[in-house]
């Protein structure tokens, strides 16, 4: 007689962006049914075995729908910079995708919700840090059992130039205290403290540094 395991759902909010996709892969098809929440079609790379949902999170129905028997709900929507061409802002692209989130998973009993935070930053990304501050009260309030936060700085890989040199440069320099506030972690070495904590295993990014 066969044995079938069963496989730890994860819905991944912003799994086709850039932290997104670096969790993806690193989550072994195997053990997750993993899922991906975003506005836009996406046609992946690779064979991951990922399902792809075009959904709009201010859709509470469909929201609902898809993390119903969710195990995991990862919360990796988010910008650094407002772009008001597109007119982004932390508000439009933080917090509110996350508070939708939130309040979709208020009628899901049972998933938790793991929200990619910051640890810190320079003065001029006080906006930024605020914005996650605020998406952080809002899960303790509504979701005070299942809450995880993790408190990353500068996620870089070779995928993004822009970011990939800036915190090479940065990990090197750890031992100073400024520079060790900021964080730099790759996002192979993020996305395995992300697999730790589904697994039921505490992350030392799950405490901010001061």
């Amino acid at each position: 007689m066969e044995i079938t395991m069963m496989k730890t759902k994860v819905v991944i909010a912003g799994g086709t962006g850039f932290v997104g996709q670096g969790i993806i892969q690193q989550l072994d098809p195997t053990q997750y049914d993993v899922h991906s929440l975003s506005r836009h079609v996406y046609h992946p790379h690779t064979n991951y075995k990922t399902t792809y949902h075009v959904v709009d999170l201010s859709d509470t129905p469909s929201v609902s729908a898809i993390i119903q028997d969710a195990d995991w709900v990862i919360d990796a929507v988010g910008i650094l910079f407002p772009n008001p061409i597109k007119k982004q802002n932390y508000h439009n692209s933080s917090y509110a995708p996350a508070k939708y989130l939130i309040d979709a998973l208020v009628s899901a009993p049972h998933a938790k919700l793991l929200f990619i935070s910051a640890n810190g930053g320079p003065f001029f990304m006080a906006p930024y840090l605020k914005a996650k501050r605020a998406v952080e009260a809002r899960m303790h309030a509504l979701l005070p059992e299942r809450a995880y936060m993790v408190y990353p700085g500068i996620i870089f890989d070779k995928a993004r130039l822009s970011s990939y040199f800036l915190g090479r440069i940065l990990s090197h320099l750890d031992g100073i205290p400024y520079v060790k506030k900021l964080r730099p972690i790759s996002r192979q070495a993020f996305a395995s403290e992300i697999a730790q904590i589904l697994s039921g295993t505490s992350s030392a990014l799950e405490k901010r540094l001061a």
